[in-house]
Formats: structure tokens, C-alpha cells, sequence
């Protein structure tokens, strides 16, 4: 299942597979507000939400 965020660099919709992502962090610079997301081609993007938010909203969305 696809799953909606907010790009924090371009404040633009990106949608993500679960499936293809590789690692979620915080991003150093903005911990509380942004999550840097590697995907397993190897591109990263930085999306609105702290990482825990991120990773649940994942989570919820792959279990269905």
C-alpha cells in the first residue's frame, strides 16, 4: 500500500511503498520535525513528521 507525506525540502506529496524503503532516521538538523527516509535504490528524501511518527504510519499501513 502507498503511503502520502509531505516532502520537507520541495513542500511537495511524495508517496511511498514500505516495501522499498531501507531506513528511517532523524534528520540531525531538525530531529523533531523531519525524517530523513532511505530507499533501497538508494535515494533518500526528507519528509515531514518525527521519525517515530513516520515509522508507525508505515507500520499501520504495510499490516493492512
Amino acid at each position: 500500500m502507498i503511503v502520502p507525506f509531505i516532502d520537507s525540502v520541495t513542500a511537495t506529496s511524495v508517496y511511498l511503498n514500505p516495501d522499498f524503503i531501507m531506513s528511517i532516521r532523524p534528520d540531525p538538523a531538525d530531529p523533531h520535525r523531519v525524517t530523513i527516509v532511505k530507499l533501497k535504490d538508494g535515494e533518500t528524501l526528507r519528509v515531514i513528521g518525527e521519525h517515530t511518527e513516520v515509522a508507525e504510519k508505515l507500520t499501520i499501513t504495510s499490516a493492512v
